[in-house]
């Protein structure tokens, strides 16, 4: 049976004695992350990370915080307020979800295409968004090659989105 160490907004801790090893155990918070394409460029953020003290690109994204809100809701809201978009076509693309492991997550990553600039938004989180680029396929690639993006989960999903649709070849 699990015991609950820490439980935060967007973490928990916990461990487990399974056959008297303690299995130490964080879960995150759902969340969402959203593929967003206009004429075949990719859109991405350039964000102010305040924990991590530094801007980074990144997909737009968000934690599945808002009660009665469905991740696709939250998706369309993100897309909005970091990015100032919204979307008429909506697909989810990925579900990734690693139950029982020592990290544990899902997130729902969308596909989200036929951009329409907003007049205004406005972003809620502490995180600054800097700016919005749309990026090429070439430009994607070539800032996940020199870390301009960082290699993760987001960047494995890009690559299997680009690859499913031809844009590798």
């Amino acid at each position: 049976m699990r015991k609950i160490i820490h439980q935060g907004k967007y973490l928990t801790l916990s461990t487990e004695n399974i056959q008297n090893h303690l299995y130490e155990r964080a879960t995150l918070r759902p969340g969402v992350k959203i593929i967003a394409i206009h004429q075949d460029k990719f859109l991405l953020i350039k964000e102010y990370r305040l924990h991590e003290k530094k801007s980074r690109l990144k997909l737009v994204s968000g934690w599945q915080d808002k009660d009665n809100k469905t991740s696709l809701e939250i998706a369309q809201e993100e897309l909005q307020e970091e990015a100032g978009y919204q979307a008429d076509n909506w697909k989810l693309f990925h579900r990734h979800q690693t139950p029982n492991n020592t990290i544990e997550e899902k997130v729902d990553y969308f596909i989200a295409t036929n951009l329409h600039r907003l007049s205004r938004h406005s972003n809620p989180d502490n995180d600054t968004v800097e700016e919005v680029l749309f990026l090429s396929k070439e430009e994607l690639l070539q800032k996940i090659d020199t870390k301009q993006i960082l290699w993760d989960t987001d960047t494995a999903v890009l690559l299997i989105y680009l690859w499913q649709n031809n844009y590798l070849k």
